[in-house]
Parts: C-alpha cells; structure tokens; sequence
C-alpha cells in the first residue's frame, strides 16, 4: 500500500522560516549607516531586497522539481501554487525595494544591473499571472512553449539581481545576514543550473511508441503508448511529464494524468484540446509517432485514505478516477460514490465504462449530470447522495479550478476536516 498522504504544509512552513531567519539575522546584526539616505529607509531596503532574493531562490528550487519535496508541499501541484505564491509577494516586494533605493550617484555600480533585474522580473511575472488574469492575459498571450522559454529566464535576471545586490558598497561587505542570504542564492542558483543543463541526465525519460489514438469527441482524444523498453514506476491518480516526436510543435513535455491501471501493459492519456500544443496533439498525433514519458508525479493517492469515499469529478478531471477504478484492489477494499459533472452527453467520456464498472462492484455507485441541461451539483446534493458528513468519509475532487475550490470551501463550511478533503490542480502555469 501506497504511504499516506502528507497533507501538512511542512514545505511552505519551512520557506516561512528561511525568510523569517533573515529578518531575525538583519535585526541582530544591523547594517551600518550609509550616511547617504535615512537609516530607517536603507535598513527597510536591504531586508527587503534580501528577502525577495531568498524567496525567488526557493522558486528555482521549486522549479527544478525535486520528487523528494513533493510530499512536503501535497504534490507538484501545490509546490508550483506556492511557486505562484512566492512570485506574487516577491513582485510586490521588488515594487516596494524600488521606492527604497537612494537616490545618490554613489551606488551607479549597481543600479543598471539592478535595473535590468527589476524589469525583467516585473515582466516574467506578469507573464506567470497572465494566464490566471483576463486583463493582463489580453497584452501578454503565451502559449505554453513560449510561456516555459520566458520562465527559463528567471534564473538569468536572479543571478543580475545578485550581482546588483553585491556591486553596490553598502552591501558588498560580507555580514552575517549577507552571508545567509548568499547561501539561499547559491542554492537557488545550483538548482537553475541543474534544471536547465543536467535534468534529462538524471531523470529517467522512457521510451513508448503511440499504439492508439482514438478520437472521443471533437476535441479529446485518448492516447495509449506501448513501452518499447523498460515502463516507467507510477501509482494509480499519478500524471506524467509526455512529450512527442517526431516534428518541434510536440517536443516540449506536458503534464498529463495518467488514466491506465499501474499493472497495465499499456499508458493510457486522456488529452483535451486546450491550447496550440494540445490542440495540434489532438488534431495531428498518430500510431507509430515516438513518445518520451517522465514520472509518476504527485500525491493524489486515494489508497492512503479511509474506507468510504466520494470522488467529485468534473469534465476532464475524471482522468484520475478512471486509474482508480481500473485498479481492482482499489475498488475491492474500499466503498466509493463517484459523481461525474458533464457540459453534456458527448463530455460523457468513459460513462459506459464507468456504469459497466459500478454494476460489476457493489463497492462503486456512479451519478452524473449534465450540466448544460440538468444545472451542476450542489454540495448539499452530493452530501444527501452519499449519507451526509461523516468523519470517517474523504472527498476527492478533480476539475476544473473554480469548482474544487468551491466544493472544498463548502465542505469545509460544513464540518467536513481540511485533511480528509484532497483535490489536485493540473494548472502548472
């Protein structure tokens, strides 16, 4: 049986204290005064530039994707929502580090450099925020492949905002605080570089050959791969790193959740058209293409809860269950109540499967709706369907943003504990 799952937040806990360390660091062991700007104004600056710093370090550590943190953060899912986290308030902090700047021309050694850096992560990040912000996503339209090259650059404009931190004479001098922050750096840095030239040399890609692709409706289409050596190690709900060759428009790997039972011959993908590389996926993906497959990832992991279960799944969500419900032993030792959300019946994928999977095991009850024509669920609906709050009962959820977090915030509202509510968000940007 698969460890449990770790729903603690042990790693976003531990970038708190980095942080805080610093502040405890820059307060024991001040800086001296410049004599060129007010002491409050230069002290505020330079715990703040030095916090920012620690901050976008962490997220190259995060970037880097490190298997042996996921449990740290509930999988690599929540590690890239603390990415975003961590970008938001180092964005803020940069704006507020730039009113703290003095304006004298004896620190010029640093300020084009640091300019450099500032504009380049008030731009990345509006890039990482564009996808989630309709007012900023109608000036900077990324497709995912240009969106990854920009967000390689994050290690480039860190490095620049290093060298403009240690230019300038006031904090080029070795204290213990800079000493501390210098660390962080060199960490963050040595997990860029790792990402950037060394990954594909640890990370064992393997090999599959496209066996099928059966088209399920106009715009989703099931992808099963044949292992041509060695299968990759994956649990039941787990997603993979796949890319495709050959031709460019494919080569860049996308994470998508694994739909196939882990003792399967075979991997089963289930991959809607979402944007130009899904959408060229879809339309131009054949038997016979080559297939490089990394993983599994995250910690969506139904095996470590309790006996009675519900899962929630709306439209393309329903990925994750589908691995579940392929897996007997799953099934077997568990009691489920599967609701399934649809625009309308051509969304229905796998229903037939799923309703001939719940007549075959007393386990397994299956409801779906349509909700073009039906409304969607309702909490209250789903909890009288399936015997109400119980504390020994977990939900999992799986679908689009807006709906997890809705269901999550309404069971919660109604006594359902946070740690027996587990949702897992494939929106890596």
């Amino acid at each position: 049986m698969r460890k449990p799952m770790q729903k603690n937040n042990l790693g976003n806990i531990f970038i708190t204290g980095l942080v805080a360390l610093n502040l405890i660091l820059w307060f024991a062991f001040p800086p001296q005064n410049s004599l060129e700007t007010p002491y409050g104004l230069q002290f505020a600056g330079e715990v703040i530039a030095s916090s920012l710093m620690i901050l976008i370090a962490m997220t190259l550590v995060l970037s880097a994707r490190p298997r042996v943190l996921e449990p740290f953060f509930g999988g690599l899912d929540k590690m890239w929502k603390t990415h975003r986290a961590i970008s938001i308030i180092a964005f803020l902090m940069i704006i507020l580090h730039f009113f703290t700047i003095p304006k004298t021309e004896n620190l010029l050694n640093g300020k084009p450099i640091g300019m450099l850096a500032f504009l380049g992560f008030v731009i990345l990040v509006l890039i990482t925020l564009a996808p989630r912000a309709p007012f900023l996503s109608r000036f900077l339209r990324f497709n995912y492949t240009r969106w990854r090259i920009a967000h390689k650059l994050l290690g480039v404009f860190f490095i620049l905002g290093l060298v403009h931190y240690t230019t300038v004479e006031t904090l080029s001098k070795m204290t213990i605080p800079g000493s501390y922050m210098l660390v962080m750096c060199v960490i963050g840095i040595a997990f860029y570089i790792y990402r950037q030239f060394f990954s594909r040399l640890f990370e064992p890609y393997r090999g599959y050959t496209v066996a099928e692709v059966n088209k399920l409706n106009g715009q989703t289409v099931e992808v099963i791969l044949k292992p041509m050596g060695k299968a990759i190690i994956f649990q039941a709900g787990q997603f993979a790193y796949v890319n495709f060759s050959p031709g460019r428009t494919l080569r860049e790997p996308h994470p998508f959740t694994i739909s196939s039972a882990p003792k399967d011959d075979t991997l089963r993908f289930t991959i809607k058209s979402s944007g130009d590389w899904t959408n060229h996926l879809v339309n131009h993906l054949e038997p016979g293409m080559k297939a490089a497959v990394h993983g599994g990832f995250g910690e969506f992991n139904c095996e470590a809860g309790k006996e009675e279960q519900v899962w929630i799944a709306g439209g393309i969500g329903v990925t994750p269950f589908l691995s579940w419900m392929r897996d007997p032993e799953i099934l077997h030792q568990r009691k489920i109540n599967l609701f399934y959300s649809v625009r309308g019946n051509s969304d229905a994928l796998f229903w037939e499967e799923i309703e001939q999977a719940a007549r075959a095991n007393n386990s397994l009850s299956a409801d779906i709706r349509y909700s073009s024509a039906e409304g969607s669920y309702s909490v209250d609906e789903i909890l009288e369907k399936s015997g109400g709050v119980a504390k020994d009962k977990e939900y999992y959820l799986c679908g689009p943003i807006g709906m997890t977090e809705a269901f999550s915030s309404q069971l919660k509202g109604l006594g359902v504990p946070a740690n027996q509510i587990h949702y897992e968000e494939f929106n890596f940007r």
